[in-house]
Order: structure tokens, then sequence, then C-alpha cells
């Protein structure tokens, strides 16, 4: 244990102001007593603080105040507004918004209008009743599969030789 003193001969020791002291007190610089009431002043062991101001400059200033993380967090919002304007980046909620808006658009042609133009394709072109139906089915069934698909299921097993739930095909499908 070092010497034991006050704030005002600490400050003569380290050789910085009694505000920086209360500011060092506040990151958490070591205090052996609080010196409670008007006139009572704190009491400082002189080894501990300087350990303690040995291990900070060991940090080499990497905690930062509160006033430089906000800076440094107004820095990260401006640099990511520039990003976003320069379309370096992109939002998540925007993709996902515009993801979710291309399958709805597939999913609708795919159960919507390309089996009745594949029937009827193939209905002219081989010059037999090709049923709209049977082109249906698989898109569903896929569909489906799809609309179950997790990240839990980035293993999802697409082998068509397993059968799976063709009852209720028309469910989940609109």
């Amino acid at each position: 244990m070092g010497k034991t003193v006050s704030k005002p001969e600490l400050s003569e020791i380290v050789g910085r102001d009694e505000r920086t002291l209360s500011r060092w007190q506040n990151d958490g610089m070591p205090v052996i007593e609080f010196g409670l009431g008007r006139g009572n002043e704190n009491q400082y062991d002189t080894q501990a603080v300087i350990e303690w101001l040995i291990r900070q400059a060991a940090l080499n200033g990497k905690k930062e105040s509160t006033r430089d993380r906000l800076d440094r967090i107004r820095g990260d919002r401006e640099e990511l507004a520039l990003a976003k304007d320069l379309g370096e980046v992109v939002i998540e909620a925007e993709m996902v918004e515009r993801f979710e808006a291309v399958i709805t658009s597939a999913k609708i042609e795919l159960l919507n209008t390309f089996p009745d133009e594949l029937a009827a394709t193939l209905s002219a072109q081989y010059g037999v009743e090709v049923d709209e139906q049977l082109i249906r089915e698989p898109i569903e069934s896929i569909l489906r599969r799809l609309s179950a698909y997790g990240e839990d299921d980035a293993d999802l097993d697409w082998d068509h030789d397993q059968q799976g739930d063709t009852e209720g095909a028309e469910e989940d499908c609109d």
C-alpha cells in the first residue's frame, strides 16, 4: 500500500488538475474513502492510483469515453448513410421486402399462368390433351416445401422420389 493522500495532494503527485482526477475517478480510478459531506475530502492510495494509471496507459486509449463513443456512433451513421447514398450498401429490410415481392410474383406466375400455358403448348405440339392439373400439382408441392423452409432446413432433401404430403395440395398455394 502506498501513501494515503487527498485529492489536492494526488493532483500534485500525478501532475494533473483536480477536475481530471474527478473524471478519472468516474472512469474507475480507485478511491480508498469517499469524503461525505462538505469539507471532507476523498482519500486515495497513491500506489493503487499509479497502478491504475499504468493499466490505463497499457490500454493505449482503447477504452473510449462516453463522448468518444457517441462521436464514433455518429460518424458510423454518417458513413453508413453515405455508403447507402452511393449504392455501396443495402438495408436488410429493403432487400427482404424486394425478395418477398419477387417470390410472390413468381408464385402467382407458377400457379396461375404457367400450368395453363404449358398444357396448351404441349397439347398443340404433341396432339394430345394435357391436363394442366398434372403440371400444377408438382408446382404446388414444391411451393409448399419452400414455404416451410427455414434456416434450420439448409440440408433439406429435395429428392423427388420421396412423396410428401400430396393431400391438401390446394392449401397454402394461393
